[in-house]
């Protein structure tokens, strides 16, 4: 998983060693051959799924003590792999591979890349990195990572296919920290509900606050003031408002029970570029263990939306359906 510094003259590059990530290490970014694997038709069609070897003398509470701590988490990701030179970059990488149900114009999807995770506390320290990529976003393939910031990878899952409605895929994805197994990242057979279950059988999803989102009002508002406004509230909501209003989900261990979290997503876009924004606060009182629990599965969703499949407009389509759409 590679990415650029903010200036430019520094790439970061998480290696595939051994079927798993390594450890980072630094390279130039102004070598021809570096910047060439940064085109998504030169990145392997499959993404290695294989776990790394144990890291020596490091302990599996390392990560109950970063996340158990914490009283929230910020990720902000950028899916924009096809339009950073226009529509002919889009344009070039069709028909670069096999046609498909889901990808009958066989569009080069591949994709990666790295994100902070922040934490919600003054000054928004970053605390780690998720790092993200996929050999195709149509089937949804993908081998993630959390790297701590001394390089050293903390935690991993990775598959080899999304399920959707119209396809099967690995609904269960081990996780394991120091590469040891730790629990599981667990989605439902269309490839909804993410949610992160330890040993225990113990778990924390997110789930949607459906009808009765902020964005769910702001929208009945637009329609009462169409005609009204001669539809000029109307555009001012949707254009100016809407977009900086969260989807809304409680984070629960039990689908009747308490919460113990609030999951914030921004997301703006939707054509063939999309920017999706995670919050998690954490409900006061919450045991480190779901507090941890909660993180994982906050960043389990973030990291299947940066993959998801290029979609027309912002409701979804290319071929299977958005998850975090489809959950509300």
């Amino acid at each position: 998983v590679r990415r650029l510094h903010p200036d430019n003259n520094i790439m970061f590059t998480a290696v595939l060693a051994d079927g798993g990530f390594g450890h980072a290490r630094v390279r130039r970014a102004d070598e021809q051959e570096e910047m060439a694997q940064m085109q998504p038709t030169s990145m392997a069609m499959a993404v290695p799924v294989a776990v790394a070897a144990p890291t020596a003398g490091r302990s599996q509470e390392e990560m109950v003590s970063l996340f158990g701590g914490l009283d929230g988490i910020e990720v902000a990701v950028r899916s924009d792999q096809h339009d950073s030179e226009g529509t002919y970059q889009f344009l070039s990488q069709v028909f670069q591979q096999q046609s498909t149900l889901m990808n009958p114009f066989g569009i080069a999807t591949a994709t990666r890349g790295s994100f902070s995770i922040k934490s919600t506390a003054e000054g928004n320290p970053e605390i780690a990195t998720l790092c993200v990529a996929t050999g195709d976003r149509f089937r949804g393939d993908m081998a993630a990572a959390i790297v701590l910031p001394d390089n050293t990878v903390l935690a991993q899952w990775s598959r080899s296919s999304r399920p959707t409605m119209i396809s099967s895929g690995e609904t269960d994805l081990p996780v394991s920290v120091f590469g040891a197994p730790y629990g599981k990242m667990q989605t439902s057979k269309w490839g909804m509900g993410h949610s992160y279950v330890d040993a225990s059988g113990k778990g924390v999803r997110p789930r949607s606050h459906g009808c009765f989102q902020c964005k769910t009002y702001w929208c009945i508002a637009s329609f009462c003031l169409f005609f009204p406004t001669c539809s000029i509230a109307s555009i001012a909501i949707i254009c100016c408002v809407m977009p900086g209003v969260p989807g809304l989900y409680d984070l629960k261990t039990t689908p009747d029970g308490p919460s113990v979290g609030l999951l914030k997503l921004w997301q703006q876009g939707g054509d063939i570029s999309e920017s999706s924004k995670i919050k998690l606060e954490i409900t006061p009182g919450t045991d480190a263990q779901t507090r941890t629990a909660a993180a994982l599965a906050a960043l389990f969703m973030i990291a299947d939306i940066f993959i998801d499949p290029p979609k027309g407009g912002n409701h979804g389509g290319g071929g299977a359906p958005h998850a975090a759409e489809m959950d509300r």
